[in-house]
């Protein structure tokens, strides 16, 4: 079973995330922000199959915490959750090589397809 780290401020989109994932089978651990969700990762780095993050987050934003796995987990799969200009965050993330965004709102299939995909395409 693929582990799954979470990373989202706002409480509803990570239950919403969380659940969607549990529900397909994934074992999930859910972050409220990035420190914490960097917190998690660095504790147990290889653990984790995927990381889901959002992008705009207090005390360490998604970009941030993208470059912090890209310097100790180079291929660790990462994708972004976005309510932002998508052209920035493809800007940006394209600079430490994020897998995939998801631009909220989604559709939970649509979500659920993009997340898979990466996990897929990362064996």
């Amino acid at each position: 079973m693929d582990h799954i780290l979470v990373i989202d401020d706002q409480a509803s989109m990570r239950s919403i995330i969380c659940h969607m994932l549990e529900d397909k089978g994934y074992k999930v651990t859910c972050a409220q922000d990035g420190q914490e969700g960097w917190d998690y990762f660095e504790k147990d780095p290889d653990t984790y199959k995927l990381v889901v993050a959002d992008v705009n987050m207090p005390k360490v934003d998604g970009f941030e915490l993208l470059k912090r796995i890209r310097q100790t987990h180079p291929n660790k799969p990462v994708v972004f959750l976005t309510g932002i200009n998508e052209d920035i965050v493809k800007i940006v993330g394209q600079e430490y090589q994020v897998n995939a965004i998801i631009k909220k709102p989604f559709q939970v299939e649509d979500a659920l397809a993009i997340i898979e995909d990466v996990i897929a395409s990362n064996p």
